[in-house]
């Protein structure tokens, strides 16, 4: 008979794992964390959702319905809840719109979870069977999808549309929509051979302005820089100009931080100065010699990246300066110009110059800005003037506009659309219903469970209207686009509303609600890392804290 443990680790163990319904405790704590979270963003899903005002501890307020940036801004202490958290960010990054519906799905994930575990089925099995439900979902959700031709306008404006109609300025949708679409077709790039098309979002330019309303959001095929120029008596209009991107200071040049330059008479001061002004007066000498006409100029850290001498000069030889040009967006500026950054004044010739038709600067109450159009030999980017009355209306009509963008992002990435109203959902929950009458043991109570909470979208009057839904989808159609139709209180065909969704947002809220929720699951108790060196701490549902001696493999 082998000898026992060490009394000291046998201690440790009898007093860590003598409760044996901590597992249960920590699993159904991190369930009611998580269906928290959910239940904090339910209502702002929707045509009918509510919004929400954010107010940062500066005072700052934000007013949105924005799952993804309700649950950036909340302060999540639980580990669990801020698995949601990530959720919704991950939901962001992939698809770019349905932030709160992948929540509200793992919610309702969740719920349905619990009520499996209180029966008694193990959370590995019900794992498995969540994984199953989903693979048989995502069957059902892709065979009653509708291809899209990308050259076919009016398919994605109805999508753009069904995505800004649940935003706060759902009023504006007949606006923003067709610039959203417009946008994303100019800077798409068809794939030879393939399916899709490439679209990068960084090539559309979202700028802010205060001033106006939101009908006044404009579409610019061209530059806009948000702020005025540098010059005091230069030119403020300039057609056929000739562009220039520096990344030098026309300033003069200091010492090192640790060094000092001391003047101890004046006529030491006098050759400094007719120095510096020779030195400002050659660069613009060069500048005039190139033909340069507009000088963009990068915001520099360490010194003025444009004196006051300087800005004389230029105003002389009849050139416009855009000084303070942000170092991330050098990218953009170079692909919609065409150009290559100049980074010394050896390399400023005519040849490293870009043609213009125009750029004039724009005066208006809120400010003045610049806009450059007639960019021949750029790229494929264009910028998107966001007007409104106040901040925060008009933060809230560009995320509106991004989601929107988005959208019609992932209709190019993955060319189908599904009808919208919680037809897909309804779809997977009444093919998920049949196929759980037959399947044996526990898969049985899993997928009947993953169908109950697909109806999560039914928004109305719940037994009346999910009733209605599932006798919509009960003949197992194929196609069948009945969904809820929040302002008419009835299901209809969402084909015929024209509430179109892209398959790839459904798909993949599905996929990652369904991956984190088997997550939260599978973990059984939850390790908060201490400060004392080869420690860790154990939590109990009473706060009390249980050392275990914690190996590190180097």
């Amino acid at each position: 008979m082998a000898p026992k443990a060490g009394g000291d680790s046998a201690k440790v163990n009898s007093s860590v794992y003598k409760n044996k319904s901590k597992p249960t405790d920590v699993r159904l704590s991190n369930i009611n964390a998580a269906k928290a979270v959910s239940d904090a963003i339910r209502t702002s899903l929707g045509p009918r959702g509510m919004d929400k005002m954010i107010q940062a501890a500066n005072g700052e307020v934000t007013i949105t319905n924005d799952g993804a940036t309700i649950l950036k801004q909340m302060s999540v202490i639980h580990p669990a809840a801020k698995m949601l958290v990530e959720l919704s960010r991950a939901q962001d990054i992939e698809a770019g719109d349905g932030t709160t519906s992948v929540v509200v799905i793992a919610g309702a994930l969740l719920d349905a979870a619990e009520k499996l575990l209180q029966k008694g089925i193990h959370p590995t099995v019900i794992s498995d069977g969540f994984q199953k439900a989903l693979q048989m979902a995502l069957q059902v959700v892709e065979s009653m999808s509708i291809p899209v031709d990308l050259t076919n306008e009016d398919a994605l404006l109805k999508a753009a549309a069904t995505s800004l109609n649940s935003k706060v300025v759902s009023q504006h949708s007949s606006i923003l929509a067709p610039i959203a679409v417009q946008a994303i077709c100019a800077v798409m790039e068809t794939i030879p051979g393939g399916v899709g098309a490439r679209v990068d979002l960084r090539d559309v330019k979202v700028i802010e302005r205060i001033g106006g309303t939101v009908e006044d959001t404009e579409l610019i095929q061209g530059l806009v820089i948000a702020h005025r120029s540098a010059n005091v008596n230069g030119p403020h209009r300039i057609e056929k100009a000739k562009v220039g991107l520096i990344q030098f200071c026309i300033s003069p040049p200091k010492t090192d931080m640790d060094h000092n330059v001391i003047v101890s008479d004046y006529a030491a001061m006098d050759r400094v100065l007719k120095e510096e002004r020779q030195y400002i007066l050659n660069i613009v000498k060069q500048i005039k010699k190139a033909g340069c006409n507009v000088l963009l100029v990068q915001k520099s850290i360490l010194r003025d990246a444009l004196s006051d001498l300087a800005v004389h000069f230029l105003d002389k030889i009849k050139t416009m300066v855009i000084k303070d040009i942000e170092r991330e967006d050098i990218e953009f500026v170079c692909k919609t110009l065409g150009c290559r950054p100049i980074a010394s004044l050896d390399h400023f010739t005519a040849e490293n110059l870009v043609n213009v038709d125009l750029v004039e600067e724009v005066n208006e109450p809120g400010g003045r800005y610049i806009k450059m159009t007639g960019c021949n030999t750029g790229g494929r980017t264009v910028s998107v003037l966001v007007r409104g009355t106040s901040g925060a209306v008009v933060a809230e009509a560009a995320r509106s506009l991004h989601d929107a963008l988005c959208v019609v992002r992932c209709v190019a990435r993955r060319p189908a659309l599904l009808p919208g109203g919680g037809a897909p959902e309804a779809a997977a929950s009444a093919a998920l219903a049949r196929a759980a009458i037959a399947a044996p043991g526990a898969d049985h109570y899993c997928l009947r469970a993953y169908a109950d909470a697909l109806e999560e979208f039914s928004r109305l009057n719940p037994i009346e209207t999910v009733t209605e839904l599932r006798a919509a989808h009960a003949s197992g159609a194929a196609g069948c686009g009945a969904g809820v139709n929040v302002r008419r209180g009835r299901v209809t065909d969402m084909r015929q509303e024209h509430v179109l969704q892209p398959l790839q947002v459904t798909a993949s809220a599905l996929g990652l609600a369904t991956e984190t929720v088997r997550a939260i699951l599978k973990i059984d108790d939850i390790i908060n890392t201490w400060w004392r060196k080869g420690k860790t701490r154990l939590g109990d549902r009473s706060g009390r804290y249980t050392e275990r001696s914690a190996t590190v493999s180097k």
